[in-house]
């Protein structure tokens, strides 16, 4: 087992949030549809039916915002390549899951080339350690509760981690971390050798005794 763990500061990049909407962004579903989402992002399992079928450029949309990156954000909604998503499924995601959907230009006709999957994390894991990561931010992560942001540039060893990192599912959301999330040495590895990890902003993690 390596002793590595990666984190991920997608969540926190404007270039990751594009001018797209979903089939969840009527009236009706907007609001429930955004409970689903900040469920996502605080690791909880969920099926393919908390995800949308489809997706399209809002009206403004132009020719490049349709360059995706590996991972990306449509209105509340994460969703990953095929190429990214057929890395994620050779490892274990626990009670995560990739569900496809549809991604269209604002004609809602057109289909942006390739296959794309939204993405649930499914899974939490506690390991961030504060006191070993002092350029981390302490911050209101969710309604009445402060959490740790890593810096927007966030380097190597910036974030330190215990070792309960190392066990169990290979990519995981830290309820105490926000705009974040982490996945293993050998998921991040594999991301970067077949260069699918555009968009993951991937650094590597301290994992230290405590």
């Amino acid at each position: 087992m390596s002793d590595t763990v990666w984190i991920s500061t997608a969540p926190g990049h404007a270039s990751n949030m594009r001018p797209l909407k979903h089939s969840f962004s009527n009236d009706e579903q907007m609001k429930i549809g955004l409970e689903w989402a900040r469920r996502n992002i605080d690791g909880e399992p969920l099926g393919a039916e908390f995800f949308p079928d489809e997706i399209w450029g809002i009206s403004s949309a132009e020719e490049k915002d349709y360059k995706l990156p590996e991972i990306f954000r449509a209105g509340d909604v994460w969703v990953v390549s095929s190429a990214a998503a057929d890395i994620l499924s050779r490892f274990d995601l626990g009670s995560g899951g990739l569900y496809p959907v549809k991604v269209f230009k604002n004609d809602h006709v057109t289909p942006i080339a390739g296959e794309w999957f939204c993405i649930n994390f499914g899974n939490r894991k506690s390991a961030i350690i504060p006191s070993e990561s002092p350029k981390m931010r302490h911050r209101y992560i969710r309604n009445g509760e402060k959490g740790w942001f890593p810096p927007f540039v966030t380097k190597d060893s910036d974030v330190a981690l215990s070792r309960a990192a190392l066990s169990g599912p290979d990519i995981w959301i830290d309820p105490d971390v926000g705009d974040a999330f982490f996945i293993s040495d050998v998921l991040a590895k594999a991301l970067k050798k077949e260069k699918a990890d555009k968009g993951f902003f991937l650094s590597k993690c301290r994992v230290i005794e405590n």
